[in-house]
């Protein structure tokens, strides 16, 4: 009896000691996208809300060009795009464009610092912005973030990021909004 109990922590010990703290793993996720000089791809957005029985599902493209340049555009059901150069961000509504100014591009400016923290790696799991949880489910690095900061809480309860682990490159993001409204994108 003695021996299984032995064997059993020594199993034990050997699987924990090959586990990465939360610190080494958001290391590795931040090297590896700030690594990342362009990427292209499609995404489908599925918005769950309370007050529709179905939910809405939309899709589009994304593309990133370090060190600031990105476009998030939306295909179907409908056209919008947001396009980011810098500290310029200009949005396209059915072909027409507006540049936005601070006040009018705050909602704007949140939206596009997260979408480019997930791609460049910079400010991505800032602790002074958010309380960082990792997980890891086999496939996944699991990234919940909670909201520290006021303004970002009125729009966020929760944003959880999935990395895949063979590649470290996100593979999923959900939103939880402050409502209740889950995005999964």
């Amino acid at each position: 009896m003695k021996k299984l109990y032995l064997i059993g922590f020594l199993l034990l010990t050997s699987i924990f000691s090959f586990a990465q703290s939360d610190e080494e793993v958001m290391n590795m996720l931040t090297q590896a996208a700030a690594s990342m000089q362009c990427m292209n791809c499609r995404f489908t957005q599925q918005k769950t809300m309370a007050m529709l029985e179905q939910p809405t599902v939309a899709e589009g493209l994304m593309s990133y060009n370090s060190p600031d340049k990105m476009r998030w555009e939306y295909t179907s059901p409908y056209s919008f795009a947001l396009v980011v150069d810098g500290e310029k961000i200009t949005k396209i509504t059915d072909g027409n464009e507006e540049i936005l100014d601070a006040k009018s591009g705050r909602m704007y400016q949140g939206i596009v610092s997260i979408i480019m923290s997930s791609a460049t790696g910079k400010k991505l799991f800032d602790k002074s912005m958010f309380d960082v949880v990792i997980t890891n489910d086999g496939v996944f690095w699991k990234a919940e973030m909670q909201p520290k900061k006021h303004n970002m809480k009125r729009m966020f309860a929760m944003l959880t990021f999935y990395f895949e682990k063979a590649s470290n490159i996100i593979s999923k993001v959900e939103m939880t909004e402050a409502g209740g409204d889950v995005t999964l994108i």
